[in-house]
């Protein structure tokens, strides 16, 4: 008589969000983690010049006509800005004189490298 049980049918967008703790990558993305931050180090500190470059507004199509243009002259890299910056972040630490503490700090917004060879 008093309480009726409130029957709520099961809501699958709900049952859908993972409610697991964060886990650790894996090896596979570790691997290609650590092989883009050797990249990025290595052009950093043998490169003879370097352009910071910020690409707002700037098309995929466009972005991939650039790197086919420069393809034998030079190496654009592109990435997340935490990639960037943990990748600076170790160079900082091998080589520090090379100055990549400096570019650290200016890594903000769209931007990537265009590295000579």
């Amino acid at each position: 008589e008093g309480f009726r049980r409130l029957l709520i049918p099961p809501n699958p967008v709900l049952e859908s969000l993972d409610s697991s703790p964060a886990t650790m990558p894996n090896a596979e993305k570790l691997a290609k983690k650590g092989k883009y931050f050797e990249k990025l180090i290595e052009l950093c500190t043998t490169a003879p010049n370097a352009l910071i470059v910020t690409v707002d507004h700037v098309a995929s199509k466009q972005m991939q006509d650039i790197r086919m243009d420069l393809r034998g002259r030079a190496i654009v890299v592109m990435g997340k800005n935490t990639m960037i910056r943990k990748g600076l972040e170790i160079g900082h630490e091998r080589h520090p004189d090379a100055g990549m503490d400096v570019l650290r700090s200016n890594v903000k917004g769209n931007m990537g490298f265009i590295f000579a060879t």
